[in-house]
């Protein structure tokens, strides 16, 4: 039979166990993974053409190399034509610019204090404006001559050439320091007085989070105005170089939307690291909570506990005496109206003897 049974377990096939196949990964319906990959860009026009912009900007503003090469003999050609420029009237140009100068130094040493509220003072400066505005007509007379052999040299290399592009960098960086110096100083103003007129009752959280609105909104202003500055003051660097009116426009567009990507990601990234504070705060706040409740809690026990130590052992001892006096008293009433034995043996002697 033991033999039979065996056959009988070899003749049964086998089943055999596969192993469980590996589950990917759930993906939540609100990560920037799943978001990323759902998202169809031919669907979402006005996002797609927004991020490709910005993204155009970024790699001008970082990665792109200027589309103009500049060759030893261009750059030759234009130190020799900026060389020429510079010795153009150079004499006269330096005496108007010192005239100039002098002429300038004088309308600052005359504006005292009140110029304008005594007549010769406001006539004397009336006086030197003048002479500085006729100074000023004749050295921009050789500043226009000089200004136009610049032109002609900048030209030759171009304004798509290291040397344009390079002075439009220069330029936004001046544009970006100023407004960040904006945002900084009144960041230290607005937290001074946060600080000055900030309530008693506020919490740290609370103090902190209107301070970081208070950064972002100061930044956010700082950053716009050093884009809107910097469009301000490209076309005129554009116009010391002789290029086409197309070239000029073409130029002025890409380097705008650079500066405009810049300083957004200057943005994004201050306000992705607040959103992820705020949500640091906002995820640690229950328990925050709960511990500032034990803490009030134990504060309200404490308390009950010391008072009633302090006023019911003072009770305590008032009643005591006032129940020993009320005893004495009783006593004494009691010690009246109770008769002592001499007493009592003198009226017996009374009625005795009556």
């Amino acid at each position: 039979p033991s033999a039979r049974f065996s056959r009988t377990l070899d003749a049964e096939p086998r089943m055999e166990i596969q192993p469980r196949a590996a589950t990917p990964p759930e993906r939540r319906p609100g990560s920037l993974v799943s978001l990323i990959s759902q998202w169809q860009p031919l669907k979402t026009p006005k996002v797609t053409a927004s991020l490709s912009l910005y993204l155009l900007g970024i790699f001008v503003a970082f990665l792109a190399r200027p589309p103009v090469t500049i060759t030893d003999e261009m750059q030759t050609r234009y130190f020799e034509q900026m060389e020429a420029a510079d010795a153009v009237d150079a004499a006269p140009r330096q005496e108007a610019e010192s005239a100039l100068l002098a002429a300038q130094g004088d309308v600052y040493r005359a504006r005292g204090w009140f110029w304008w509220a005594d007549p010769g003072s406001r006539a004397r400066v009336h006086g030197l404006q003048a002479v500085e505005k006729t100074k000023l007509a004749q050295a921009n007379v050789y500043r226009r001559a000089r200004d136009a052999k610049v032109k002609v040299a900048k030209g030759g290399l171009g304004l798509w050439s290291a040397l344009g592009v390079n002075e439009a960098k220069s330029l936004f960086k001046k544009s970006y320091e100023r407004g960040k110096l904006f945002a900084t100083r009144s960041s230290y103003y607005d937290t001074f007085f946060l600080i000055i007129a900030g309530r008693s009752d506020q919490n740290l959280a609370e103090l902190v989070m209107r301070w970081g609105f208070t950064v972002l909104s100061n930044f956010t202003v700082g950053m716009a105005s050093a884009v809107f500055s910097f469009m301000w003051a490209l076309p005129g660097l554009i116009s010391t170089y002789a290029t086409s009116t197309a070239s000029a426009l073409f130029f002025y567009a890409i380097a705008s939307l650079s500066a405009a990507s810049v300083a957004l990601s200057l943005l994004l990234l201050l306000y992705g690291t607040a959103g992820g504070a705020v949500y640091g705060i906002a995820k640690a706040a229950p328990a925050m909570a709960r511990i500032e409740a034990q803490r009030r809690q134990q504060e309200r026990v404490r308390l009950i506990e010391h008072n009633r130590r302090r006023y019911g052992s003072s009770g305590g001892e008032g009643g005591g005496g006032e129940a020993g006096g009320g005893g004495g008293v009783g006593d004494s009433r009691g010690a009246e109206q109770q008769p002592t034995a001499t007493d009592a043996n003198q009226r017996g002697d009374h009625h005795h003897y009556d």
